[in-house]
């Protein structure tokens, strides 16, 4: 109870406060880790369906494993209200200044942060290294860049991870996330 309290105490510190329209942002509320690809990408992890989410009493994870042809990626959406198999929900998270990512992927990968919208819409982003260890990375959102339009984060939708190429030395792309939070 007091780890709970003291976690309340740290999201209104930063001024990141849960609400209506932009949910708790801890990993385990984050439950939709989807993966997709084009119809010539091999995707090798998970074996027989699009959950790339681990979850046991002691671990959660996502784990992705693609031989890429075009794309491969595994996506998250913002509003934890977006239902199994629709377009993710709008979010506010502009309260909000950054996200903390914990991960180790093979091959650099593209971490997508998409507006509202069909096909989540314009698509700001950043290219983050390989690394062969678990990284814990900080990474502002005025960091995200490229879309058609400024970021609005008062109308997101998903963060999107996603390989274009394998590595060339493996000759596949992968990828393993043990923490992600917005802050």
């Amino acid at each position: 109870m007091r780890l709970l309290y003291l976690y309340i105490i740290f999201l209104f510190a930063n001024g990141c406060t849960p609400s209506l329209r932009s949910p708790q942002r801890s990993f385990d509320s984050f439950i939709l880790w989807r993966t997709g690809h084009d119809a010539e990408t091999i995707q090798q992890i998970p074996l027989n369906s699009n959950d790339a989410s681990v979850r046991s009493k002691n671990e959660s994870f996502v784990h992705v494993k693609f031989n890429i042809k075009g794309y491969g990626e595994v996506s998250v959406p913002i509003n934890t209200k977006t239902v199994e198999g629709s377009e993710a929900l709008q979010a506010d998270i502009s309260q909000c200044k950054s996200i903390l990512l914990t991960y180790k992927a093979n091959h650099e990968f593209i971490v997508q942060l998409r507006q509202t919208g069909i096909h989540g819409g314009i698509h700001n982003q950043i290219t983050l290294p390989g690394s062969e260890i678990f990284t814990m990375v900080t990474i502002p959102f005025t960091e995200f860049k490229g879309g058609v339009k400024p970021l609005d984060l008062k109308d997101v939708s998903k963060f999107n991870f996603a390989f274009l190429s394998n590595d060339p030395e493996d000759g596949f792309a992968e990828l393993k996330i043990s923490g992600f939070s917005i802050q």
